[in-house]
């Protein structure tokens, strides 16, 4: 049977993130941690990309402040597997990358073209869902949120590890499509605290690297 490792990078120590939690409340013991992490996530993902390259393995890159409240996430994962080599939560079919926006939104994309749906909280400890489009569906690019990875398919693609925390996730799926491999959106139930910072002056220096890389796609 296909095994499943859920990775996390975190900051802090592994018990404070939200990820750790709702796995444990899964009773889902199948996961790694880079603790204290202050690496970019690209240079601490390819480490197990290259340990793991060609084995039965799913690999599911996670955010620490995302929170997993799905009885069936080793099922829908496994599912998903069958159908796409590269799976994630939300995504879009196609991408077109507006050189002059401050920051990259979903919702700058034409809403045909989108998949997925995640939960977020509100400043007033509310939550909302951010319902994008129909799911299962064949993307281009996902949002790093949630990356799962087919190790029997990935080959030799990598993190770009120029990139620490913006665009990698991005960048890493136009370099997975452009090696022929198949992505797509899973409906996993998830909770993302964390809408991301996009204003701050790496996010505008890694924009930048991105659009040098991928201008002409």
């Amino acid at each position: 049977m296909t095994n499943i490792l859920v990775v996390c990078c975190t900051r802090q120590k592994k018990e404070t993130s939200r990820l750790h939690r709702s796995l444990t409340q899964l009773g889902l013991s199948e996961s790694c941690f880079v603790e204290n992490n202050r690496a970019g996530l690209p240079a601490s993902y390819n480490p197990f990309l290259e340990q793991y390259a060609g084995r039965d393995l799913i690999l599911a890159f996670v955010h620490d402040d995302v929170e997993i409240n799905d009885l069936l996430l080793r099922e829908k994962l496994l599912n998903a597997a069958d159908h796409f080599d590269v799976s994630g939560l939300v995504g879009s079919s196609q991408f077109a990358f507006q050189r002059d926006a401050d920051y990259f939104t979903w919702c700058n994309l034409p809403a045909e073209h989108l998949s997925g749906a995640v939960e977020h909280t509100l400043p007033s400890g509310q939550s909302y869902w951010s319902s994008y489009g129909p799911v299962p569906h064949r993307c281009v690019v996902l949002d790093g949120l949630f990356l799962a990875v087919d190790m029997r398919k990935i080959g030799t693609v990598r993190f770009d590890e120029r990139f620490t925390f913006n665009w990698y996730d991005l960048d890493f799926c136009l370099s997975c499509h452009n090696a022929g491999l198949i992505l797509g959106t899973t409906n996993i139930y998830a909770h993302h605290e964390s809408g991301g910072r996009c204003l701050d002056e790496l996010y505008q220096k890694e924009k930048k690297l991105f659009w040098d890389k991928w201008r002409n796609w």
